[in-house]
C-alpha cells in the first residue's frame, strides 16, 4: 500500500471513529448522564474494532460492556440498550465504507466456476447473444442473492433510468445499493466501447438515485480512454470507486456459469 493510501485510509478510520463519538454523545449528553472514565471514546472505538454489520451486531457489544458508566448514571443497561442509536451508527459506517472498491466477481462470485482461459475462448458467443439475455441473466441472479427491487424486463421506454435499476444487496456483509448499465454487443456499431456510447447512460443512472456503486456490463471491449474516463466522472462525483466494471471475459464467464450461454 502506497503512503498516499495508507493515509486515506486512516483518515477514513478516524472520520468514522469521530462520527460514531458524535452520535454516541449526542444520545447520553442530553438526558444528564455523565461520560465516566471515557465512557463514550471506549465505546466508539469498540464498536468500530468489531465491524459491527447490523444494529443486533451493536446491541450485543452493549450487553458485554461492563463499567463504571452504567452504575454511576443509575441506567439499566438493557434500556441503554433497545433506545441507542445503533440504526444511525450501521448507517454512518456503511455510508464510510461504501468508498470501498469492489469487483464484478465480488458481487457475482459465481463466475469464478468459469476458468479465465474458457471465458477467453466463448468470448466470440457474446456476438449473436441478446442483450436482453445479459439482462435476465443478471437480473436471475440477483433474485437468489435477495437483492431488492427484482423486475422482469419488458421493452425499452424513455423513462428506463438504468438497464436494472435501484437495488440493494449485500456483499461482504455489507448492504450497498446499485444501479446496472448493460450494452450487448449489438447495442455499440463500433468495435470497441467509447465514452461517448455510455455517457449518457451512466449519467442517468447515476443521477436517478445516487447508488453506491454502478455495474457497467459489457460485451464489447472498453476502447483506449475510457476507464479512466469513468474513473474521472466517479471522482467528479465524490466516489472514486463508483464504476464497477464487467469485461467480456468475465461477462461470458458469467454467462457460461449461469447456463444463459
Amino acid at each position: 500500500m502506497s503512503d498516499r493510501n495508507f493515509q486515506s485510509n486512516k483518515n477514513l478510520r478516524q472520520n468514522t471513529q469521530i462520527a460514531v463519538l458524535n452520535i454516541v454523545l449526542n444520545f447520553i449528553l442530553p438526558r444528564g448522564w455523565i461520560d465516566y472514565d471515557n465512557f463514550a471514546s471506549n465505546l466508539a472505538k469498540q464498536i468500530l474494532k468489531s465491524d459491527p454489520s447490523s444494529e443486533e451486531d451493536i446491541k450485543e457489544i452493549l450487553r458485554k460492556t461492563n463499567g463504571t458508566f452504567f452504575r454511576l448514571n443509575d441506567i439499566d443497561k438493557g434500556r441503554f440498550t433497545e433506545a441507542f442509536p445503533s440504526k444511525e451508527i450501521i448507517r454512518v459506517i456503511q455510508e464510510q465504507i461504501s468508498t470501498t472498491p469492489l469487483t464484478f466477481i465480488d458481487v457475482f462470485q459465481e463466475t469464478t466456476a468459469i476458468p479465465i482461459s474458457e471465458g477467453k475462448r466463448l468470448v466470440p458467443l457474446l456476438e449473436k447473444l441478446p442483450e436482453r439475455n445479459i439482462q435476465e441473466a443478471l437480473l436471475g441472479s440477483l433474485r437468489e442473492k435477495n437483492a431488492t427491487n427484482p423486475h422482469e424486463r419488458h421493452r425499452d421506454t424513455v423513462l428506463e433510468i438504468a438497464d436494472l435499476e435501484h437495488f440493494i444487496l449485500s456483499v461482504k456483509n455489507r448492504h450497498f445499493s446499485f444501479a446496472c448499465v448493460v450494452k450487448g454487443y449489438k447495442s455499440i456499431s463500433r468495435k470497441t466501447v467509447t465514452w461517448k456510447d455510455i455517457s449518457h447512460q451512466i449519467t442517468k443512472a447515476y443521477q436517478g438515485t445516487f447508488p453506491d456503486y454502478l455495474l457497467i456490463v459489457l460485451a464489447k471491449d472498453p476502447a483506449d480512454g475510457l476507464i479512466t474516463k469513468l474513473i474521472n466522472y466517479a471522482k467528479s462525483v465524490g466516489n472514486s470507486n463508483l464504476i464497477i466494471m464487467c469485461d467480456p471475459v468475465n461477462l461470458v464467464r458469467f454467462l457460461r456459469a449461469r447456463e444463459a450461454i
